[in-house]
């Protein structure tokens, strides 16, 4: 009888944490959507335009060093977000929700890019 006491008590317990509540080593999720943002531009940028002059350089350095440019601009390292990054990733319910805010902001930049201008 203690025993389904326990069980039932954890099972109450732990359905009442806050599932959703960020460690406080682990980047908040607003930020690491928005270091995520500008790594994906970085990425893009990378792809347009350091490709094209690829004969001197080599690629896979230079995106690193646009990466390391996002982290100084967000103020945090490399080790930080790659252990939030594995935070996420191990947290479907949040990443998903992260993916899908990036999504609908690239889909309204998209949409704002290509509306007709009206002529004067």
């Amino acid at each position: 009888m203690k025993v389904i006491v326990i069980t039932m008590m954890t099972i109450f317990l732990s359905g009442c944490t806050n599932t959703t509540k960020v460690p406080n080593d682990i980047l908040s999720k607003k930020k690491m959507e928005v270091i995520l943002w500008d790594m994906i531009q970085a990425d893009r940028f990378n792809a347009l335009f350091q490709l094209k002059d690829s004969a001197s350089k080599n690629i896979e350095l230079e995106k690193f060093k646009l990466y390391e440019q996002v982290f100084a601009i967000h103020k945090t390292s490399k080790d930080d977000f790659i252990k939030s990054y594995k935070y996420y990733l191990s947290r479907p319910d949040m990443a998903k929700v992260m993916f899908d805010s990036m999504t609908a902001k690239a889909e309204r930049l998209k949409a704002d890019n290509y509306r007709p201008v009206p002529l004067k």
